[in-house]
């Protein structure tokens, strides 16, 4: 864990978008299987790199730091999940290009109205 929380911040933005850019290249290589089978073998590993990651940081107190996320960890989870099957189902449904634009285009639009918000709020409680 101190390895990671001591990487700086643009190389962990590089190596997560390095990463996830394999994910269009993985999903159309399985020409013989369903989304629904692409879809479990992801989840399950998903799960199973997630668990084996939390047994080295917690050691014996998983399922304590478990409980103690509490109601927004568990939301946390669930959206999680759903992204990632939101993400195979539109690399599966469609090109990888516009799957990927879409999903840069999104970014690009929150950080603009988050930007955006933030401007007019601090014009009108600051001035």
């Amino acid at each position: 864990m101190n390895l990671i929380s001591k990487l700086p911040g643009p190389l962990l933005v590089f190596l997560g978008a390095f990463c996830l850019s394999f994910g269009g290249l993985i999903v159309k290589s399985f020409e013989g299987a369903t989304l629904w089978q692409i879809l479990f073998w992801r989840q399950f590993f998903f799960v199973l790199l997630v668990s084996i990651f939390l047994l080295f940081t917690y050691k014996k107190k998983v399922f304590i730091a478990l409980y103690q996320s509490g109601l927004p960890g568990f939301i946390g989870g669930i959206i999680l999940g759903l992204g990632f099957s939101a993400y195979v189902f539109a690399m599966y449904n469609t090109t990888v290009a516009n799957a990927n634009f879409i999903i840069q285009t999104l970014g690009s639009t929150f950080f603009f109205i988050a930007s955006l918000s933030s401007c007019v709020f601090s014009c009108i409680f600051l001035s």
